[in-house]
């Protein structure tokens, strides 16, 4: 005889000997979750409300500007989800695309944003779709629940990776900010315009802004940073446009197969392909942007993802051919190298704005790092008392500095990082975690769906192989 379902569970789908299966137990956790009032749920006046309204007080200029931009920008709305998933991609990875264009050749470099990008929407779609179907929350926990114990590790592995590999790219990018500066400053010493010097500098802008931020166990304020940080990177890429059209686009006319490349042949023509693969890495972050949503659904964040992804191609499409087109071959690394900011304004304005952008991007990839390492080790950033927390981020961002004072070229680390991290996070991660989402069969998900998961699946493989082999191989032989 069938046993009845558990009383606090709705019969879905029940198991022959009485238990609900894997695909039900998941709608529960749904239903449940979907029921549960979020921050997110709330009205917008609750967010904005604070101990001066309370006490009969009129709210402050600050109270008054997050109301205004809750109406114009509405939390958990279209417009807030497609910027929070934007501005999680467009960040240092923009100032390498050159360079990879450079190596891979123009058209090639086209094609691979393209098919990243439709990649990059679609991991998105199917991680929407695993989410609104098992409930769960965080990356760790699906990969847990999903696919087996201790595979959580595995996935807070990469993610430290990813997180390392990120800072230490913000460290070089640093170094590439201060080095045409004191290149071209007449009163600067002859020692700084040296690589030793360069470091010293970079060492001291580390210190005195960067190390200090990382310092606190939560720094909530410092996304507000970042986000206002995407806008000075969106300067930086219509500077960018612009210089490069004031100068005649110089080197349109030389696609000779040297100065500007259309394809381009052997380990160079896939060395650049980790650089866009981390160019369009947002996975991680999507469990937060998708639960803040208001009417979230899976169809919704699609739509929000492939606005996002878009915007962001349009941007990377931009950089790519206005800063290949004015600097052809010259540009091996980042485009930050091949400005003179001294002498144009234009050009420092949008060098400081990266500045900014990279500070506040460092903190919180450390932070994010720290948590990776904390995970593993079973420590709670909560009740970890501070000389442990103080000792551990101390030892992370000076092994952080040394790497990025003595790692000469960011599209080294892009590229590893991009590669490794970028195959795992966007495109074998989601594949697994929609194939073990329970009830997934040809019939079930579609002749669509069945096959765009498992070439999902494969390149991802295909991205690791050759993008890691690549960069080693450039890096060895540089």
């Amino acid at each position: 005889m069938q046993t009845k379902p558990v009383s606090d569970r709705e019969p879905l789908d029940p198991h022959p000997n009485g238990y609900l299966s894997l695909e039900a137990e998941f709608q529960q956790a749904a239903k449940k979750v979907a029921n549960t009032p979020t921050a997110s749920d709330e009205p917008d006046e609750i967010l904005y409300s604070g101990p001066r309204e309370e006490r009969g007080e009129p709210p402050s200029f600050l109270s008054r500007v997050k109301k205004v931009a809750g109406r114009v920008v509405p939390y958990g709305g279209i417009v807030s989800t497609v910027f929070n998933l934007a501005s999680v991609c467009v960040g240092a990875g923009i100032l390498g695309l050159p360079a990879a264009a450079n190596g891979s050749g123009l058209i090639m470099a086209f094609i691979y944003l393209i098919v990243i990008a439709s990649f990059a929407i679609y991991s998105l779609h199917i991680l929407g779709k695993t989410m609104e179907k098992t409930g769960i929350r965080t990356f760790e926990t699906m990969a847990k629940q999903l696919i087996g114990d201790r595979f959580d590790y595995f996935v807070a592995l990469i993610r430290w990776i990813n997180s390392f590999g990120a800072t230490v790219a913000y460290i070089i990018s640093v170094g590439d900010i201060l080095e045409p500066i004191l290149k071209h400053s007449s009163g600067a010493p002859d020692y700084l315009r040296t690589t030793s010097g360069r470091r010293v500098i970079t060492s001291l802008v580390w210190f005195v802004i960067m190390l200090p931020l990382v310092l606190p166990k939560q720094v909530n304020s410092l996304r507000y940073v970042s986000t206002l940080a995407v806008a000075f990177v969106l300067y930086f890429v219509i500077m960018l446009v612009i210089h490069s059209c004031e100068d005649g686009l110089e080197n349109i006319h030389k696609v000779d197969g040297v100065t500007i490349k259309l394809f381009n042949t052997g380990n160079a023509a896939i060395e650049g392909l980790g650089v866009f693969m981390f160019s369009f890495l947002c996975q991680i972050n999507c469990y937060e942007v998708y639960w803040e949503m208001k009417q979230r659904s899976a169809k919704r964040f699609t739509l929000c993802a492939a606005i996002a992804m878009i915007l962001c191609f349009v941007l990377y499409v931009l950089t790519v051919f206005f800063g290949y087109m004015e600097f052809g071959s010259a540009v091996q690394s980042s485009i930050l190298l091949m400005y003179n900011p001294v002498r144009e304004p234009m050009v420092m304005v949008g060098y400081v704005g990266i500045l900014v952008k990279l500070c506040a991007a460092y903190a919180l990839q450390t932070m994010a790092c720290r948590n990776a390492v904390y995970h593993c080790i079973s420590w709670e950033v909560e009740t970890l008392p501070y000389w442990k927390h103080f000792i551990a981020v101390i030892i992370l961002s000076t092994a952080v500095l040394l790497c990025g004072l003595f790692i000469p070229n960011i599209n080294t680390v892009f590229g590893l990082v991009g590669a490794i991290c970028g195959g795992f996070l966007s495109f074998i991660f989601p594949a697994l975690f929609y194939l073990y989402s329970g009830n997934w069969t040809l019939r079930s998900v579609g002749l669509f769906d069945y096959v765009a998961t498992h070439a999902l699946l494969f390149s991802g493989v295909i991205g690791i192989v050759f993008g890691t082999i690549a960069s080693v191989y450039s890096t060895a032989t540089t």
